[in-house]
């Protein structure tokens, strides 16, 4: 086959990590892979590194006739199987190019709240896209509710895989403490998400204010995009944190990173929230790992066996688990490993990109049956 991905985004979110999974597996397994990706994106130059097929467009507005043109361009040069599509902007430019070619459209989904009951979304739903694909099953219970989008027949879903061999524990002692400038002794709380309010960034914030003193202090470091304007900081300084918070902006490889790390946290409030990547690494790696209960998260975690689950937005729930856990060395231990043993059943990357690539393969045949 040859396949083509569509993304349109800027900011490095979980979908960007699996393209290059993907693409990296399918190419590894002899097929075609080509990017179009936004101009002057660092994933671009992510995906070249990769050894990957990469062009980089102004997508500019919706239905754009230079961007739809440049599309046609690419795919008569080399037709693509099946055309792989993120975002609703990413359908509004391709769909009617690969519609005119008959080329199948799978659209991957990773939140609940990426498709939306909208005329435009109806539209490209009905018109361009052939199957969907999302990471959990609470986005497949979500996306049923919408009739235009006929669930049972469309919608496959895939768990997110990770290199297993790659996120190991025992990689990486010390790269972080060294970044974060963090003492060896201090235990150490991290979040790799992005950095902003809906990811629960100010609940974690305020529930490690809420800690109770101890010797060594905790140390808390985010890694992530968001917060241009410096808000967490500017909270952690207000709740008198500010000598253990620190943030240290995007980081595209977490497999060494994360060995320092005495547990992830991931404190959601985002009811949309899929299979968020940041869990599955702190899993591969072995780490105890405190989320919130919401969307995707428990189909990754069952609280008390790979880790602890509290309500969103519930600070005083976070600190006493958080409290729990930096006190309890041993259940770190037992949570880490069962998280480890839990990513190699369930969350093998190989094992992702067989299923993707089956689901690519059947709508490559069913094409070329009409």
């Amino acid at each position: 086959m040859r396949v083509v991905f569509v993304n349109s985004t800027h900011r490095w979110r979980g979908v960007k990590s699996w393209t290059l999974r993907v693409s990296r597996g399918l190419q590894r397994r002899g097929h075609e892979v080509h990017l179009v990706v936004a101009r002057g994106n660092i994933f671009a130059a992510a995906a070249r590194e990769s050894g990957l097929e990469v062009t980089e467009l102004r997508f500019g507005p919706d239905w754009n006739p230079l961007a739809m043109g440049a599309l046609r361009r690419l795919f008569d040069q080399a037709p693509p199987s099946v055309v792989v599509t993120n975002v609703s902007k990413d359908n509004r430019i391709a769909g009617p190019v690969c519609r005119a070619r008959r080329i199948p459209v799978l659209q991957r989904v990773g939140a609940g709240g990426d498709l939306r009951d909208r005329w435009r979304v109806r539209l490209e739903q009905r018109r361009y896209v052939d199957r969907i694909l999302v990471p959990a099953r609470v986005i497949a219970a979500r996306l049923a509710e919408f009739p235009w989008v006929r669930a049972a027949e469309r919608v496959t879903v895939i768990p997110n895989g990770l290199d297993l061999a790659r996120f190991r524990p025992g990689i990486g002692t010390g790269a972080l403490r060294a970044a974060a400038r963090v003492p060896r002794e201090a235990p150490l709380v991290v979040t790799t998400s992005q950095i902003s309010p809906v990811k629960g960034i100010p609940v974690l914030l305020e529930a490690f204010a809420a800690l109770a003193p101890t010797t060594p202090a905790p140390w808390l470091v985010l890694i992530g995009e968001g917060d241009p304007e410096g808000a967490m900081l500017e909270s952690a300084r207000r709740l008198g944190l500010a000598g253990r918070v620190r943030a240290l902006g995007f980081h595209r490889d977490l497999d060494e990173l994360l060995e320092d790390a005495d547990v992830l946290a991931h404190p959601s409030m985002f009811d949309g929230e899929g299979l968020p990547n940041s869990v599955l690494e702190a899993m591969a790696k072995g780490k105890a790992i405190l989320a919130t209960r919401i969307g995707g998260t428990e189909e990754a975690v069952t609280d008390g066996v790979e880790g602890l689950l509290v309500p969103p937005g519930d600070a005083r729930a976070l600190a006493e688990a958080l409290a729990r856990l930096l006190a309890d060395p041993a259940l770190r231990e037992r949570l880490g490993a069962a998280a480890r043993r839990r990513a190699e059943r369930d969350f093998d990357q190989e094992t992702m990109v067989d299923r993707v690539e089956a689901l690519l393969q059947g709508m490559d045949r069913a094409r070329g049956a009409r």
